[in-house]
């Protein structure tokens, strides 16, 4: 095993976002998504991951053409900061960059269904 992905592994495994510093349109929102969003709302954005049975509300499905009426990439970018009050969905403002952030959206949004 080559030592980024085993530091990439242990990050994971900690809870702790192991994305290397880049620029604002390289950041990997896939990379992040996974770490900090795919156990919740799964690897495949189904509102599935492996965390989600035990909460109340249930996670997101990305999938959900009703999830994407009236979203817009800001409002997304709202919620990644800001959370959703009375779900598990906290904050990730001060956590992550704002272009891990930006990345994160723009990963959230190819999970949305063509029209």
């Amino acid at each position: 095993m080559r030592r980024s992905s085993s530091a990439a592994w242990l990050a994971a495994a900690l809870g702790v976002l192991a994305v290397p510093a880049l620029g604002a349109d390289d950041v990997d929102g896939k990379a992040v998504y996974e770490i900090r969003c795919a156990p919740c709302h799964g690897s495949g954005g189904g509102g599935d991951g492996p965390a989600a049975a035990a909460l109340e509300p249930k996670p997101r499905n990305f999938h959900d053409p009703a999830f994407w009426r009236g979203r817009t990439r800001t409002s997304l970018r709202l919620t990644v900061e800001q959370g959703r009050p009375g779900t598990m969905m906290s904050p990730f403002k001060g956590v992550l960059t704002d272009a891990e952030i930006d990345g994160v959206v723009r990963y959230v949004e190819s999970f949305r269904p063509a029209p």
